[in-house]
């Protein structure tokens, strides 16, 4: 059996959660700066078009993309409490330590689609490896893990978010490959934003005609 102390683990919690917190600050101090001189900024945008019909193009582009951003980001915020909030009370029961801080750990990468809960699900393993005396106990928290995301990715974002945002999980996938590529953690972060971002935009610069089916 494989005996650890309490400082070891919240030291191994601590080494676990530091960069996704990071990540996640920057991310968020990014966002609140750009919404501080967001107005600023649309102005700028609207004005430097001559035309009545370019600057109304821009007023409604803009208008659309931020609803759509605050309704995601929002959307996804709720949702990722229930998923950190149910890593809990699944640690708790099964009696993983730090069930609390691999809960937050669950909530901040649960932002980044695919490869925030494959990061999850090996920090459990890693932690079940050396907290637990058999592999069945080190297996059974990521398993159980995989479920909560399985339902939240399979059943809840899509009912809740596809009502409203339509997204093909093949662009966000090559989204996400890209701006991780480009930008690192950060890039991942802002991958669906900026996949939002773009969508709204070529919607209302190429609207699509609407086809009429036969009676």
């Amino acid at each position: 059996a494989l005996e650890t102390s309490l400082p070891t683990m919240v030291q191994t919690a601590a080494g676990i959660l530091t960069p996704a917190l990071s990540e996640l600050l920057v991310f968020f101090g990014a966002l609140l700066f750009f919404m501080i001189g967001t107005e600023k900024l649309r102005r700028q945008l609207i004005t430097s078009f001559e035309t009545r019909d370019a600057r109304r193009t821009v007023v409604r582009i803009w208008g659309d993309i931020e609803h759509n951003l605050i309704m995601y980001l929002g959307t996804v915020t709720a949702i990722n409490l229930g998923v950190g909030a149910a890593t809990v009370v699944m640690l708790f029961v099964v009696g993983f330590p730090n069930a609390l801080a691999f809960g937050v750990l669950a909530f901040v990468l649960n932002y980044i689609p695919y490869l925030g809960p494959t990061m999850v699900v090996l920090a459990l393993f890693g932690m079940g490896l050396i907290a637990s005396p058999t592999l069945g106990g080190a297996v059974l928290p990521p398993l159980l893990f995989v479920a909560i995301v399985t339902v939240e990715g399979q059943f809840i974002t899509p009912s809740i978010v596809g009502r409203r945002l339509t997204l093909s999980p093949f662009l966000v996938f090559l989204a996400l490959a890209f701006w991780t590529w480009l930008w690192g953690p950060l890039g991942a972060f802002l991958a669906t934003p900026l996949l939002i971002v773009g969508l709204v935009a070529l919607g209302h610069l190429f609207p699509r005609d609407e086809v009429m089916l036969p009676k």
